[in-house]
């Protein structure tokens, strides 16, 4: 070689080894952008939250009994427990757990975007968590489907293990996983079945890796069995009353979710998710017009694609035909359990794209709109708790106050001044926790003027102060109307503290009724 094409042959070494050092380091940017977005929140827990520090906080036993009265199974709870024992009870404290474990979950995405599309599967699929809004958004709440998240993943590098190496340890890993996630959240299950029936669909191709599968799914059920007592319970006696039953609505509302909203950046990153997820399923190598790879559009004939679609749109599906025939609701944050799929369907189509910089310009796109759609909702006030709590400092010690629905209460507990009497409408009980059982009944057989007159002597000489919400389903708003109403009645025309806020998600009015 000449010196002079030495020379050339330097200088685009230099130059390649430059594009790839800055592609690195903008990717290590937006990995630490998404790692610090999962730690930022709004000052106050929202009722789920508030609910789930109220249970943990309880001694182990009463813990496990309260849970028949939420409806949810227990590992989360007994983790928080143990968390909360050693960082405190504080917001930031309670929600860093969740965010630990979406941080957990990012090694694991990059591992198993490699085993499920190659290196730039790999880098693509952590970019991806790092950078969901819906990943961002769980990561900073004191719920289980950061937890649920984590799991999947799990899950996921367990199979893979299991289908590529025999042996009782991969059994074993299968079975612990998928006992975790059945005692983490119910709409597990639903994941479980999709994969058992894949594992079914396998046996002719290999029976004994689709065995091995087979047999920890089964025994994963079997970690489940000592929890089914309680399961039975809240089936006969809880539910979800808060909401209108779901269906197959289970599919848009879960890509709402994933995609951070409807806003105009989520919905571009919306589009772009499910184009690519697409194009894991369509996009066949075909040679270029001067040898270069590009790619056309047919069937691919792999597995792991339509394996990936299954676990995320057939888990949407099972999930809400399940939540027809039992007429519970689907909720957005249930989805939880397929994203991982779809996130890795989503890699499968970013490698699929022909050249480098075509995979890597279209990763820097899906990975900003999603940071972010991802930082404009991290402040957004989540509740006005605070407010109401903040408003209740010039209450007199003996004071009550009343919620309807009862579904605020805990909310503002937590941060409320000590010293006042806390009630909820329709039966008076402690506004610390949400009873959910036989919660409907409960609340129609409920009486306002006669709540409104126990209300008025339990303050003797006091004042009685009425946190109201609205579009509530359990009571209805003219229930809470109602006891107003009552109160006014006996007591005369209340002061509206604290006015609701319709863009704070959990919004709050605050009255109070003179002594």
């Amino acid at each position: 070689m000449s010196p002079e094409g030495a020379g050339t042959g330097s200088r685009d070494g230099v130059r390649r080894l430059g594009e790839g050092g800055l592609g690195w380091a903008l990717a290590a940017a937006a990995l630490a952008a998404g790692v610090v977005l999962r730690f930022v929140a709004p000052a106050d827990l929202w009722l789920d939250e508030a609910q789930s520090v109220a249970i943990a906080r309880l001694p182990l036993p009463q813990l496990l009994e309260a849970l028949r009265q939420d409806g949810s199974p227990p590992l989360y709870y007994l983790l928080l427990h143990g968390w909360t024992a050693v960082v405190g009870e504080g917001a930031p404290a309670v929600r860093a757990l969740s965010g630990l474990f979406s941080v957990l979950s990012l090694p694991l995405a990059w591992v198993l975007g490699r085993r499920v599309a190659g290196p730039r599967g790999g880098v693509a699929l952590v970019l991806l968590l790092a950078a969901s809004p819906f990943a961002v958004r769980y990561a900073s709440e004191t719920r289980m489907y950061a937890l649920v998240v984590l799991l999947v993943l799990l899950a996921g590098l367990a199979v893979d293990r299991a289908v590529r190496r025999p042996g009782p340890v991969s059994v074993a890993a299968v079975a612990l996983t998928t006992g975790a996630l059945l005692l983490t959240h119910y709409w597990a299950a639903h994941l479980v079945l999709v994969a058992g029936l894949l594992a079914v669909a396998g046996l002719r191709r290999d029976r004994r890796a689709a065995g091995r599968v087979l047999t920890g799914l089964v025994l994963g059920g079997v970690l489940f069995l000592p929890w089914v007592p309680s399961l039975l319970v809240q089936v006969s006696s809880t539910g979800t009353p808060w909401a209108a039953v779901g269906g197959l609505s289970s599919i848009s509302t879960a890509l709402t979710a994933w995609q951070g909203g409807g806003t105009l950046g989520a919905v571009l990153l919306g589009h772009a998710l499910v184009f690519l997820a697409v194009l894991a399923l369509v996009a066949v190598p075909v040679p270029g017009a001067w040898g270069s790879p590009t790619v056309g559009l047919g069937r691919v004939r792999g597995l792991l694609p339509w394996a990936l679609l299954a676990l995320s749109l057939g888990t949407l599906v099972v999930g809400g035909v399940a939540s027809w025939v039992t007429g519970s609701a689907v909720s957005p944050r249930y989805t939880s359990v397929a994203l991982p799929a779809f996130l890795a369907l989503v890699a499968i189509g970013l490698a699929a794209l022909p050249g480098r910089r075509v995979s890597a310009a279209l990763l820097a796109v899906v990975v900003l709109l999603g940071l972010g759609v991802a930082a404009g909702k991290v402040r957004t006030p989540r509740t006005q708790a605070g407010e109401v709590a903040a408003a209740l400092g010039e209450a007199a010690p003996g004071d009550v106050v009343a919620f309807c629905p009862d579904q605020l209460g805990p909310a503002v507990s937590r941060l409320a001044p000590r010293g006042l009497d806390l009630v909820v409408y329709p039966d008076l009980r402690p506004a610390d926790r949400v009873d959910w059982t036989d919660y409907a009944e409960r609340n129609e057989a409920g009486d306002p003027a006669a709540t409104a007159a126990e209300l008025d002597a339990r303050a003797v000489r006091g004042a009685v102060w009425v946190v109201t919400g609205s579009g509530f389903r359990v009571p209805p708003d003219a229930d809470c109307r109602a006891l107003r109403g009552a109160l006014a009645e006996l007591r005369g025309e209340p002061v509206q503290v604290v006015e609701r806020r319709p863009s704070v998600g959990e919004g709050m009015r605050l009255h109070r009724f003179a002594g």
